[in-house]
């Protein structure tokens, strides 16, 4: 990923070539140039961001993949086959795509990953996130009963990244990347379609992975098991086995409001762009009444593990920090995109753990008002 100066003058290859006392070539001139270079001259084989011949996978490769299905069809026909298909067929196929496209889990082979079911499967995704943050408390489970929580912590976010394939991670730093390095709407997607991490991605990721391994040690401490083991009991569990669970749901199921709220944003020069296409067309596929069963399965998954307190400060983090994402999405990119979407779920992840994890009793409202000036700050040049 370029340096924030590239995305503007390139000045500091311009004071650079004036120290050195020559002139500063353009970048049209250094494309004209063409030819041989002088030995030690390394010559990008693309443009600042990373687009072109650097990329693993041919564009070309990934735009053959289409619209994730064998036969697109318009959006009026697909609701019409859904409907001769019965509520039974059709819902399980979206249930299936929903386990598809967030696991690596083996699926029918008549599932595949069609837009439109992706589509309608976003009710699904908080009960998706439940059973993913069950295979992470097992994990968890089974180290705290042999190692201290840290150390489970780490077992079970590997098998969270196993299970997922580090499905919402990509996105998370995709956006760090854009959105830290990007000054402009083309920017920020141009930078976002580079397969490689920049420093926002890489320091971010870390950030993200190291507090949440704290934060799901210091749940596990908290819990009155052997161990460090989970407690379970139905409207009062404890330790990091139940947050885990609630924490992926509740997390998961901002994906449907935020859809079906605001713009879904397609990148046109993606190579992925006819797939998103499609799904940015379809979503008159969600509904009011999908994302109402994502928000009941989210609520109904917190309250039927947790204290009521807890699961309502869980609810309430979700609800807050899925208005925020939202809107500061539609003052940056006009809308929501699938890597915003991914980065959207793993803080608020985060987020919840944070909220679970609070002790309210050790509160010092001193430094707590000190803050916001402080937050307030113009961010240095």
């Amino acid at each position: 990923m370029a340096p924030n100066n590239a995305l503007a003058n390139p000045t500091a290859a311009r004071l650079r070539a004036a120290a050195e006392g020559r002139p500063a070539k353009s970048p049209r001139r250094r494309r004209a140039s063409g030819g041989s270079q002088p030995d030690g001259v390394r010559v990008a084989s693309s443009d600042g961001f990373g687009a072109g011949a650097t990329s693993m996978i041919d564009r070309s490769e990934v735009a053959a993949r289409g619209t994730g299905t064998a036969k697109r069809t318009p959006l009026d026909e697909f609701e019409a086959a859904a409907r001769a298909d019965g509520l039974v067929a059709s819902e399980l196929r979206s249930f299936w795509t929903c386990v598809m496209f967030l696991t690596r889990l083996p699926c029918p082979g008549w599932c595949d990953h069609h837009p439109g079911y992706l589509m309608r499967s976003m009710a699904h995704f908080p009960l998706i996130g439940a059973l993913i943050g069950a295979w992470a408390a097992a994990f968890y489970d089974a180290a705290a009963s042999l190692w201290p929580p840290l150390v489970a912590a780490a077992v079970s976010m590997a098998g969270t990244l196993w299970l997922t394939g580090c499905f919402h991670e990509d996105g998370l730093c995709d956006t760090l990347d854009g959105f830290g390095g990007g000054w402009t709407k083309s920017q920020i997607l141009k930078i976002m379609r580079d397969s490689r991490n920049g420093s926002y991605a890489t320091m971010g990721g870390c950030m993200w992975v190291v507090a949440k391994a704290a934060l799901l040690a210091e749940l596990g401490r908290g819990a009155a098991g052997a161990g460090g083991a989970s407690v379970w009991a139905v409207g009062g569990s404890a330790g990091a086995g139940p947050c885990l669970v609630v924490a992926q749901c509740v997390a998961r199921a901002s994906a449907a409001p935020l859809i079906y709220c605001y713009a879904y944003v397609v990148d046109d020069e993606d190579a992925k762009g006819e797939y998103y296409n499609w799904f940015g067309e379809s979503r008159r596929l969600l509904g009011l009444r999908r994302v109402l069963v994502a928000l009941a399965t989210a609520a109904a998954v917190a309250h039927a593990l947790l204290p009521a307190a807890a699961a309502n400060r869980a609810l309430l983090v979700a609800a807050g920090g899925t208005a925020v994402a939202g809107e500061y999405g539609r003052s940056v990119l006009g809308g929501v995109m699938g890597d915003f979407l991914g980065a959207t779920i793993c803080v608020l992840e985060l987020a919840i753990y944070l909220a679970l994890g609070a002790d309210t009793t050790r509160a010092d409202p001193r430094p707590l008002l000190r803050l916001p000036p402080v937050g307030g700050l113009p961010p240095p040049l």
